[in-house]
């Protein structure tokens, strides 16, 4: 009988460490893919950022051009609308052609 208990104990005792290493082993993968899964989402987060604000400089520069085309036709309708625009010289017509 005791010869039975040894053995059945170091049965358990054999279990227990291997379930405990496999539970170890999973919460390590676990762990593992959790802090992988954060770096992806840190590196996602920086290239969403940089490309922020790549597209916010691109806006502003789209707006300062808008401002000066607006600008640049606000003066042209102005000049327009007092008459004082240059004309332009009229091209000189052609007789048609009769063959």
């Amino acid at each position: 009988m005791a010869t039975t208990k040894a053995v059945l104990f170091k049965l358990v005792m054999i279990v227990l460490v291997t379930w405990g290493g496999a539970a170890f082993a999973q919460r390590s993968t676990a762990g593992g893919y959790t802090e992988e899964r954060i770096g992806q989402l840190q590196q996602t987060l920086v290239d969403l950022t940089r490309r922020l604000e790549e597209l916010r400089k691109q806006n502003q520069q789209l707006e300062q051009k808008l401002e000066k085309m607006q600008a640049s036709y606000e003066q042209r309708l102005e000049r327009l609308e007092k008459g004082t625009a240059a004309k332009a010289p009229a091209a000189p017509r052609k007789a048609p052609s009769r063959p």
